[in-house]
């Protein structure tokens, strides 16, 4: 049987996903990524542990599908933005895998922030506002602080793009994750002329942005020793994480948007044109259109910071069912009962009900031209049958949990599909692939409840 390989590069874990064409997954490997921190603020991961991870990830997976490599017809990524690595004139790395988070390039330089401010910039772009986590501001740290390495540098790549130049030979990446570079003209596609001579990076050491879920070669046979993959798989580009989650989740078909609750909260909507919107990113969607992204750092970890501080003898599920038992909106008042069970539930359930209400933030911040009336969930929150009605009871949507809970490895997948041949085009592939679970509708008490509540200011 034809397995279709998604793989999912997360900031903390990467998901190695086999899925048969009926989207059903066989087999995954969850492996932890044990970056490195050399210096205060830097953030790294080898590249040859890169591999290793990827590897250990790929076996899992073909383990517990019962399957080995051979049976892999086609493979594509979700994947993190400005991560990169600088590669040397034989395409050997000069440096590790310097990791979207690094912060050695704060305090960001004046001019580089003045640049980001720009009206131009935030036009061509699709976002405003440039930080040290971004690659290309990374790259002009390079050339100030480390000129030596930088005159050695023939090919700057994002983790996306080096991934397919290792395994196809191929100087491509996605345009999604380009899109959040700071270098791509969003709108009109490809590289920005003006960001690139203000960053100094030599058109010749950029890769080719494809649209995502281009079919981009097959795997070369150095992809078995990096790998272990044979040589003649197709490969998919992929696209950004957060997008890559939406398209898993049948965005524009079962849900009007999706939010995701993981490192960091995310809200994503498809829109037609790149419009400037306020704490808003921009990037491409595979039919043409785009998708705007608006995201806040608070995310899942305000659980599991409660659950180690307070109930490490509890799962998730445990504590998500004690805030079952709480009322909507009475969090407040139950986390200061005498009763530890009580309140354990009224502490868990404020985190999920202010983790849902910083969704609905994100939700308005998109400008969504007409109300949401469906979101598809995708996460940890996706899980939780509790914190699906929360959502639906503060957002006042239907709420929609696909059956899948691998979102962006199964994204990847469906663009592994058409690379494969086994679709002719990428929605036909979601169609077959991407299912819903559950709906959960709104509580009219509960979405009452919850709107006195705002109005109160509680």
């Amino acid at each position: 049987m034809a397995l279709l390989l998604g793989i999912d590069f997360g900031t903390s874990y990467f998901k190695v996903g086999l899925f048969e064409e009926t989207g059903d997954l066989r087999g995954l490997g969850r492996i932890a990524v044990d970056k490195v921190s050399p210096l205060p603020g830097r953030s790294e991961l080898p590249v040859d542990r890169f591999w290793q991870l990827l590897r250990a990830g790929l076996a899992e997976a073909l383990a517990q599908a019962k399957a080995t490599s051979a049976e892999i017809a086609g493979l594509s990524y979700s994947s993190q933005a400005n991560t990169f690595v600088l590669l040397d004139r034989q395409d050997e790395p000069l440096t590790p895998l310097v990791i979207w988070s690094d912060r050695r390039a704060h305090p960001v330089d004046p001019a580089v922030a003045a640049f980001g401010d720009t009206a131009q910039f935030q036009r061509t772009t699709g976002f405003a506002g440039l930080g040290a986590e971004f690659a290309a501001v990374k790259w002009r740290w390079f050339q100030a602080q480390q000129a030596a390495l930088w005159a050695r540098t023939a090919r700057v790549m994002t983790l996306p793009e080096y991934f397919t130049f290792a395994l196809t030979g191929e100087a491509a990446g996605d345009a999604s994750t380009a899109a959040l570079t700071g270098m791509y003209a969003t709108a009109e596609g490809g590289w920005w002329p003006a960001a690139i001579d203000f960053f100094r990076v030599p058109t010749t050491a950029l890769c080719r942005p494809l649209s995502p879920g281009s079919p981009c070669g097959k795997t070369v046979p150095r992809a078995r020793e990096l790998l272990g993959l044979p040589p003649g798989v197709p490969f998919a580009v992929g696209g950004l994480d957060h997008y890559m989650a939406a398209i898993g989740t049948g965005i524009d078909r079962l849900g009007d948007a999706s939010i995701s609750t993981g490192t960091v909260l995310a809200a994503l909507q498809l829109v037609d044109r790149v419009e400037p919107v306020a704490h808003c990113y921009h990037g491409p969607h595979f039919d043409g259109r785009f998708y705007r992204l608006a995201f806040d750092p608070a995310g899942a970890a305000q659980l599991e910071d409660c659950q180690r501080q307070f109930a490490p003898h509890l799962t998730l599920a445990q504590l998500t069912a004690l805030a079952a038992t709480v009322p909507p909106a009475a969090a407040p008042a139950a986390a200061r009962s005498q009763d530890p069970d009580r309140r354990l539930g009224g502490m868990v359930r404020g985190i999920m009900e202010r983790i849902s209400t910083t969704h609905r933030t994100l939700l308005q911040r998109l400008q969504p031209p007409r109300p949401v009336s469906r979101v598809i969930a995708t996460g940890g929150g996706a899980r939780s049958m509790e914190w699906l009605q929360i959502n639906a009871d503060i957002l006042n949507a239907t709420v929609v949990a696909p059956r899948c809970p691998e979102r962006a490895c199964l994204g990847a997948a469906a663009f592994a599909a058409v690379a494969a041949g086994l679709f002719p085009k990428v929605p036909v592939a979601l169609l077959a692939m991407v299912h819903a679970e559950r709906e959960v509708q709104p509580r009219v008490e509960a979405v009452a409840v919850y709107a006195g509540a705002r109005a109160a200011g509680t």
